[in-house]
């Protein structure tokens, strides 16, 4: 479809009467309107439906300030702000001999306006890093001066990225990275920046919107957690079981390098939290062989999370692998070489990202950058964690294989438990919590970061974080709940718990605590809205096990005892 037909396509859904799930505002120091119907065309394609307000033009700063702005009346879930460096400067001259000090307090203090503002009406801030400015005196020559515009450029954004990154509800978008791809003659529109404040092409203002709809989408949701990669003509040249374990392609140079390379960047990617599994059709052993002779492989057997070597369908061993770490199909991305085989796994589990590896193996890193299916934030440090949790939890299978029942399973774990308040450090994994959590979540209440960060100040609700680790590892945060009082009542606002752990007695221990803490604190009774949706079944079941059995309506929640074979790391401490 092209950026006209995207356009006209917006204009129909405005037109169409849908209802509004989320408002943007759009906040610049240019003409922004070319933005909005990208943006809003790209986020109806995951469901949101936008209505926006376009903030007077070059007023970001007056506009957050003011309580009785037009853009504080609108009362945004969702803030864009997009200044450039060449407004931000239009009073002063480029910089080029003089303190890049006042070159970034501009941007600084636009960051600081926008970012209070976001606190005040609990929007999501989406800031839109400023493209390092073209207009250069010096010309070449510009690279040479530590003072000069791209120095001062690199400052103003490096300080805005150490101001907002990280931030609770903040998303960074940076235009530069847009303005490089597109290079400067299909970036900018110097004539119609001129006649309209518009200096960008359609082109940057749409692929501005992906960034950020992407951004939005992954704020919002789960990221991909396993990629299932084949084995021949994918980690490495050749077909194993044709070729042998010492014919296939992993040379020094040439393809056998780009396959070692991809390898490499696999890896990168489970640094970040991702689980990598094998997914082949071949002889299990000459797979293996491959892992533990060629030294030459980057990939390592102790990095693979699961393996599914053989000759049933890829669709059969996806399933298969889902299964076997406790995850959810659309957790996975295939990558194949083979086009049958994408199609197979594609008509079969849909939920599955698939991408073709290419032919040519040296486009393989850019083809799954470009897919977009393995983008995330930053990731928690249960992120980083996870795929030495799936290596610790395959050592809790065995235990589990060598017990007596569930009982003597359970207390050869040796799980301790903490629960604590959480602090501004717990915020992002609260949120992930919160909002990633189906099995066990008795209502799906979602909030955003700001949100909770609102409720954990509200002197109403008691916040409590459960930590936990056993004799194999750390399993780390897993468990959240928020507590409301009302007088000598309490209401279970939110209960969540990662599935990592159900069923280990970690639910029992998270009500006892609670119950002991409400004791001190004259609490009587303890309440529940249990709600039925359509993955909180191990909720539901648990409620019931304890006497809380009304779905749908408030039941009272029975008190429970701490399992003794927990061992209670600290007393509940909240401040």
């Amino acid at each position: 479809m092209s950026l006209f037909q995207l356009r006209m396509q917006w204009q129909k859904i405005k037109k169409s009467g849908k209802p509004a799930n989320v408002k943007i505002a759009y906040l610049s120091t240019f003409t922004i309107n070319p933005l909005e119907p990208y943006l809003g065309i790209t986020l109806e394609q995951s469901g949101l439906i936008s209505e926006g307000l376009i903030s007077p033009y070059n007023q970001v700063v007056q506009e957050c300030l003011n309580d009785n702005s037009i853009t504080a009346r609108f009362q945004p879930d969702i803030m864009v702000v997009w200044p450039s460096l060449e407004d931000l400067w239009a009073g002063q001259q480029l910089p080029m001999a003089d303190n890049l000090g006042s070159y970034v307090k501009e941007a600084i203090d636009m960051a600081d306006a926008a970012l209070e503002a976001s606190r005040r009406w609990q929007s999501t801030l989406v800031y839109i890093l400023p493209a390092v400015s073209e207009r250069r005196p010096l010309g070449v020559g510009d690279a040479n001066n530590v003072e000069g515009v791209f120095a001062a450029a690199t400052a103003v954004r490096e300080e805005l990225r150490r101001k907002l990154a990280r931030k609770l509800g903040v998303l960074l978008v940076d235009a530069e990275e847009v303005i490089r791809h597109f290079g400067y003659e299909k970036s900018y529109n110097e004539q119609l920046y001129f006649l309209a404040r518009i200096p960008y092409t359609e082109e940057v203002f749409h692929a501005i919107a992906r960034n950020t709809a992407q951004l939005i989408t992954l704020s919002k949701s789960s990221p991909r957690k396993l990629i299932a990669v084949d084995a021949d003509n994918t980690l490495w040249g050749g077909v194993v079981g044709e070729d042998g374990v010492e014919g296939i392609d992993l040379a020094d140079n040439g393809k056998g390098e780009a396959f070692k390379t991809f390898q490499s960047y696999l890896l990168e990617l489970r640094r970040a939290g991702m689980l990598i599994a094998v997914c082949s059709k071949n002889a299990h052993e000459d797979v293996i062989e491959v892992f533990e002779k060629r030294r030459e492989m980057r990939l390592k057997k102790e990095h693979i999370a699961a393996w599914r070597v053989g000759w049933q369908p890829k669709s059969e061993s996806l399933r298969q692998i889902a299964v076997e770490l406790g995850l959810g199909l659309n957790s996975i991305v295939f990558i194949d070489d083979n086009p049958v085989e994408i199609a197979e796994v594609q008509a079969s589990i849909p939920e599955v990202s698939c991408i073709q590896m290419p032919a040519d193996p040296s486009a393989a890193i850019r083809v799954l950058q470009q897919a977009g299916t393995l983008d995330r934030l930053p990731p928690t440090l249960e992120d980083l964690g996870r795929a030495a949790y799936y290596e610790q939890e395959s050592k809790r299978r065995e235990a589990a294989s060598h017990a007596i029942g569930p009982e003597q399973y359970r207390a050869g774990l040796e799980i301790h438990a903490r629960l604590f308040t959480p602090e501004a450090t717990d915020m992002a994994r609260f949120t992930q919590l919160v909002n990633k959590t189906n099995q066990f979540n008795i209502n799906c209440r979602r909030r955003n970061e700001s949100e909770l960060m609102e409720v954990c100040k509200d002197s109403a609700y008691v916040p409590l974080l459960c930590e936990c680790k056993d004799r194999f590892g750390d399993y780390g945060v897993v468990g959240a709940l928020l507590v409301k009082l009302e007088g000598d009542t309490a209401e279970l606002d939110t209960f969540v718990l990662s599935c990592r752990v159900l069923g280990r007695g970690i639910e029992e221990a998270m009500v006892a605590a609670t119950f002991r803490l409400l004791a001190e604190r004259g609490v009587l009774r303890l309440l529940a809205q249990v709600e039925q949706h359509p993955r909180n079944e191990p909720a539901r079941q648990f409620f019931a096990s304890i006497g809380c059995i009304a779905v749908g309506e408030k039941c009272e929640v029975a008190s429970v005892e701490w399992p003794a074979y927990i061992t209670r790391e600290d007393e509940v401490v909240v401040s």
